[in-house]
């Protein structure tokens, strides 16, 4: 079962992917991963590590501060 950490990061690729008009094809290739591995990750099925964090952010063109801020921000309330 996904943590709410996983969901809240994977709403934020989700989001911020949306707003640049990149679909997962296209971040799957900027970022180095199989476009199922992100489609995992916007679901909430995939918990990636720290690494990958920062291959995910740099993919989608952002900091790694801007996706952790965008994911606490749409996160379950504690």
């Amino acid at each position: 079962m996904p943590s709410p950490d996983q969901r809240a990061l994977g709403r934020a690729v989700q989001a911020i992917r949306a707003e640049r008009g990149i679909s997962q094809v296209q971040l799957a290739s900027n970022s180095g991963f199989a476009q199922s591995w992100i489609s995992n990750v916007e679901h909430g099925r995939r918990n990636p590590s720290w690494s990958n964090v920062v291959r995910l952010a740099e993919g989608l063109g952002v900091s790694v501060a801007e996706l952790v801020v965008r994911a606490e921000a749409l996160g379950e309330p504690s």
